[in-house]
């Protein structure tokens, strides 16, 4: 019987290692690896460009990127899936070659600048102390292909309910959080995972977010968006009353924001 050569036993390795899913970190008989493609908006004509700096965990028993909060300021001790951190382009994009995981990531999101709707001017993004991060979304890599993520404001306060959730981090939970902010923000129906288009009611949703940031009553009651995009709920009716106001304030409207 002839031997296999170097390059079929080579090849049949490799077609073991992703059928077994037992190499790289893989967990499921469908691992093939995937390239995650996202981008970074504030609103649907404001990408996060300036080299904002993407972050990518990979997601285990709940928690992607915990936080080491016995130092000042708290460090990241999450597992990147890349070597260091990414940039964005000037349009908010990054592109990952993720081949050596199955399952949820975390993407997180510092610095950047855009240009903001509210003042016209170009306008950075402080971290919040609460996750080391300005902004974060979720996706599900390793099925093979190319994985679109677009990480805004409102994928932000997804993420964040979905943390309070039993389980944690999981794409079950990140989902039905998406879910409940779409509802929160009068958007029942609308995939807030997906990108807005100009003008459209997220794009205006994300809009009222920018005018929150950079005037009163909501740039005063909560610096930075923190209980906005943390979604505390001990701040609920604070934060309704000023989203109310900046929204309106921005695109001309008398809606009115009951935040539960």
């Amino acid at each position: 019987m002839p031997s296999l050569s170097r390059r079929g036993l080579l090849a049949a390795a490799s077609s073991l290692c992703l059928a077994l899913a037992a190499c790289g970190g893989g967990t499921s008989g469908q691992y093939s690896g995937s390239t995650l493609d996202g981008q970074v908006l504030m609103d649907a004509t404001a990408p996060l460009g300036g080299s904002a700096n993407i972050c990518i965990y990979g997601i285990a028993n709940g928690q992607g990127n915990p936080l080491n909060t016995n130092v000042t300021p708290p460090v990241n001790t999450g597992t990147l899936l890349t070597t260091g951190c990414l940039s964005s382009d000037a349009q908010g994009q990054f592109s990952a070659p993720l081949p050596n995981f199955y399952g949820p990531v975390l993407i997180q999101v510092t610095g950047g600048v855009y240009p903001s709707r509210a003042t016209g001017a170009a306008t950075t993004l402080n971290a919040l102390s609460a996750t080391n991060a300005s902004l974060q979304a979720m996706a599900f890599v390793g099925g093979g292909g190319t994985v679109n993520v677009v990480a805004t404001p409102l994928t932000t306060m997804a993420v964040a309910i979905a943390n309070t959730m039993p389980g944690g981090l999981s794409m079950g939970n990140y989902q039905a959080a998406a879910t409940k902010v779409a509802a929160e923000f009068q958007l029942t129906g609308v995939n807030i995972t997906s990108a807005p288009t100009s003008g459209d009611p997220q794009d205006l949703v994300l809009r009222g977010v920018e005018q929150y940031l950079a005037f009163p009553p909501g740039s005063t009651d909560d610096p930075n968006a923190a209980n906005l995009l943390n979604w505390n709920t001990g701040a609920l009716p604070t934060m309704s009353a000023d989203f109310s106001s900046a929204y309106n304030a921005i695109n001309g409207t008398s809606a009115s924001f009951s935040f539960y």
